[in-house]
C-alpha cells in the first residue's frame, strides 16, 4: 500500500512539474516577465533621454548650433578650424 502511495505522489510530482501549464512553465514564464520588465524600463529611460534631446533641438538654437558643429563639423562662412590633435 505504501508504495503505490509514493508511486502516486511521484506521478503527482511529475504532472505538476511536466504538465503545460506546470511549475516549470510557470518559472519560464516569470522569468520572462522580468526580462520585459527590465527591457521596459531600459526603453523608458532611452525614450525619455530622446524626448528631452527633441526638446532642445526645437527651443533652444545653442544646441543646435553644437549638434551640428560636433557632429555634423559645420562650420560658419569664412571660418578656419585649427585642430591640435
Amino acid at each position: 500500500m505504501n508504495k503505490f502511495f509514493i508511486s502516486v505522489i511521484i506521478c503527482f510530482l511529475f504532472y505538476l512539474f511536466i504538465k503545460e501549464d506546470g511549475l516549470l512553465e510557470y518559472y519560464k514564464g516569470y522569468n520572462n516577465f522580468n526580462q520585459l520588465q527590465e527591457k521596459k524600463i531600459k526603453l523608458q529611460s532611452e525614450l525619455l533621454k530622446i524626448q528631452n534631446e527633441n526638446e532642445l533641438i526645437k527651443t533652444d538654437k545653442n544646441h543646435i548650433e553644437k549638434i551640428a558643429r560636433e557632429e555634423y563639423f559645420y562650420i560658419y562662412p569664412n571660418e578656419i578650424i585649427i585642430s591640435l590633435d
